[in-house]
């Protein structure tokens, strides 16, 4: 594509619009940096108490609709003529990768201690219950529900894109078969506008999660002090790491970062489990798998109304919130990367992948930080109240035999997390603010480039300010409301396209 198409082919009204909402927030962070926290705290709280019921309906009906068109006539259904484009493990870790990677390490680490000390259900705390269901609430939080709400988006864009030959690759496009003509022009703008707000919050969280974990290492590793001023200089660097790639593009660049980051975490949890007690690491899995089977619906739909603790608010409408925020960006990467695939192999490979990864990296991880725990070697519960998580979690590492070692590998398997994460937002971000973008061919790298930029932006000035990871986290929450709508009317046209082209066969 040369530089005059590539021009012409850019939507700068969508971009002006959304630049100027990047603007405001980052002028009001620099005008009245408290007032601001408060009401980025204030609407998030709001969101939380009176919509989050929204946010857990959508999440359990997509998991029941995603497994309905898995085992449905629509399954056999190939995204294009041709082989598939990416091997097994390439797809795996450019899906696993782009999605929640920056947060598999730290939370993966020390989740438990917050079910443990302030266990649902009213269950006692630090008991041996609490114990259990603290070492299982992070596979349901990080399983196959958070994987559904990507997996049906990403059936819709495919099949867009590869079975009716559509080269205009945005949100608006996957909206038209229930929209129809409203899906276009103004009402089409808005829609894609949206989605971008909801990617600076979603991908907000990713970065605000990670940075203290890198500082945390160099604190660890060099003996710098862990400040505002290295975390934003993380940042930076997250985001030359992220810009290069996505410059080189999927194959060239998320591809190679994805494989050689899912090889240092796969490394990773395996040193973990073969130093740790493996004993107790494989019982409380088999623990932990049959509790989440046993109440999973429990968990799906608990809200908490009548104690009205602010667990469920601060985990359970969190993190949908936060996989919703994610749900249509990363519907249209998974879509780029599954030409070939059936809609089964995409819909029951993600869910497998998926579920893999996240039982894989907190099962080992989380069970080796709770037996460490329990047994007295390490008090993790302490160090997560007086030194903070990211530092609690290095600790805990560096403790293990070659412990600087692996803090080093974490803290290169962290940055690329982050970049990979990064990375993949930036590029579907420029997908749909480019009026087309050829079957062939890929955006403009200048507008991919701009966009890993300004995902940036708001994290960074929130660090320049010392806004805590929880005014990153609101935001996800904040932004992901008008992405639930959105996303509901991308899943009903979904159903909608395939009945048509399943009846006309």
């Amino acid at each position: 594509m040369d530089m005059k198409s590539s021009k012409s082919n850019t939507n700068y009204s969508m971009i002006m619009t959304v630049l100027a909402f990047v603007f405001i927030v980052i002028a009001y962070f620099f005008i009245s940096p408290d007032q601001s926290k408060l009401v980025i705290d204030s609407l998030n709280n709001y969101i939380l108490t009176n919509f989050g019921f929204i946010y857990v309906w959508i999440v359990l009906i997509s998991l029941f609709l995603c497994i309905y068109i898995g085992v449905s006539r629509f399954g056999p259904i190939r995204l294009g003529q041709e082989k598939k484009e990416y091997s097994e493990f390439s797809w795996a870790a450019m899906m696993f990768c782009s999605s929640m990677a920056a947060g598999f390490i730290y939370w993966g680490t020390i989740e438990w201690v917050f079910h443990y000390i302030k266990p649902p259900f009213g269950i006692n705390p630090l008991s041996a219950e609490a114990a259990e269901y603290a070492a299982t609430l992070p596979l349901f939080y990080w399983g196959v529900s958070a994987w559904a709400v990507y997996l049906i988006p990403a059936v819709a864009f495919a099949f867009l894109r590869y079975n009716l030959k559509n080269e205009r690759f945005d949100v608006a496009i996957a909206c038209k078969p229930l929209l129809g003509k409203y899906a276009d022009g103004i009402g089409g703008k808005m829609i894609n506008i949206l989605f971008l707000f909801g990617i600076l919050g979603g991908i907000g969280t990713a970065l605000g999660i990670g940075s203290p974990l890198v500082s945390a290492s160099l604190n660890q590793l060099f003996g710098w002090d862990d400040t505002p001023m290295l975390r934003f200089s993380v940042i930076v660097v997250v985001t030359a790491i992220f810009t290069v790639s996505a410059y080189n593009g999927v194959k060239k660049g998320i591809r190679i970062l994805s494989n050689i980051n899912i090889i240092l975490m796969l490394l990773m949890i395996i040193y973990v489990f073969l130093v740790g007690n493996k004993a107790f690491i494989v019982n409380m899995q088999t623990t932990s798998l049959g509790l989440l089977l046993d109440n999973y619906f429990k968990m799906s739909t608990y809200l908490d109304p009548v104690n009205n603790s602010g667990d469920a608010q601060s985990w359970l409408v969190f993190y949908w919130a936060w996989w919703l925020s994610y749900s249509i960006f990363m519907g249209l990467f998974i879509a780029r990367i599954s030409l070939g695939r059936t809609i089964r192999q995409v819909i029951f490979g993600g869910l497998f992948y998926g579920f893999l990864g996240s039982f894989s990296m907190f099962s080992i991880l989380g069970n080796y930080s709770l037996d460490q725990h329990l047994r007295g070697l390490v008090d993790v519960v302490k160090g997560v109240s007086e030194n903070g998580g990211p530092a609690t979690v290095i600790d805990l590492f560096a403790r293990m035999p070659f412990g600087g070692v692996f803090v080093f590998v974490l803290l290169i398997a962290s940055l690329l997390s982050m970049a990979t994460s990064f990375d993949s937002a930036a590029y579907t971000m420029a997908m749909v603010s480019s009026r087309q973008v050829p079957l062939d061919g890929r955006p403009s790298k200048k507008l991919t480039i701009f966009w890993a930029v300004t995902l940036a932006a708001i994290p960074m000035v929130l660090m320049m300010f010392n806004g805590s990871l929880a005014q990153v986290q609101a935001l996800s929450v904040i932004l992901a409301l008008p992405t639930c709508l959105i996303y509901s009317i991308i899943v009903i046209s979904c159903l909608k396209m395939l009945s048509e082209a399943t009846m006309k066969e």
